[in-house]
């Protein structure tokens, strides 16, 4: 058996030992969702580069001549290793602590509400209570990432892109992008509270989308706040 299928093996054997999907795995390193699947089953990319490595080696615990197919130096080697240990400092079972996030397709068939939409997972994001913290303090339960849909709020938020939602956010408290029941659909609008007579502007950064004035913020159906919105560069 060659080394490259060994590290094909390793990595297949070590996701599924942790209950991870690839799918997951492969959205949380920043590829697409089949990424590891075609690299796994279709040898497409024939190696994992070093920056796709150390993301792994780091997410799985393992070291990252696992997952390479020549040696490493032994210096960068264990260099690795102390992060990844700094990094998971979990205890016995380093995974037991890790946070789950739903990631939903806001383009996903037949649409709907939110409530509906929330059914259309594509995978999961892991990330450690500390990393977490980086995007929000908000409790995950709270949280969820969408892949986003349309073009109404373009430059801004683009069609593909990862969208954090704290779905604690259920009144307009302040100004910002919110996600919106609207009839049977759903919709990612920027909201303008007026601070005189508390009507609210709803908005598209989309020129090409008209806007409107709500006067009763009541009426509007809150999904959630986004909080952070990830861009793929081009």
């Amino acid at each position: 058996m060659d080394k490259l299928q060994q590290v094909r093996n390793f990595l297949e054997k070590t996701v599924k030992e942790k209950g991870i999907s690839l799918n997951a795995l492969s959205l949380q390193i920043g590829k697409n969702s089949t990424y590891l699947f075609h690299f796994i089953k279709r040898h497409s990319p024939k190696r994992l580069d070093e920056n796709t490595r150390r993301k792994l080696a780091k997410i799985l615990d393992v070291s990252e001549q696992d997952l390479c197919d020549f040696p490493l130096p032994s210096t960068l080697i264990q260099d690795k290793l102390d992060t990844i240990s700094s990094l998971f400092n979990l205890g016995k079972n380093k995974t037991e602590s890790l946070l789950s996030f739903d990631v939903i397709d806001m383009d996903a068939s037949g649409r709907g509400r939110f409530e509906q939409l929330k059914k259309n997972v594509i995978g999961q994001i892991l990330m450690t209570p500390k990393t977490a913290a980086v995007y929000t303090q908000t409790k995950p339960e709270y949280i969820k990432i969408l892949k986003a849909s349309g073009e109404a709020m373009v430059p801004t938020i683009n069609p593909g892109d990862m969208l954090w939602l704290d779905t604690s956010c259920s009144t307009p408290s302040a100004d910002g992008i919110y996600l919106l029941n609207a009839g049977s659909d759903v919709l990612i609008r920027r909201l303008q509270i007026n601070p005189f007579d508390k009507s609210i502007d709803v908005s598209s950064d989309n020129k090409a989308y008209r806007s409107w004035t709500i006067a009763d913020y009541k009426k509007l159906d809150i999904c959630g706040k986004i909080i952070f919105v990830s861009h793929r560069l081009t």
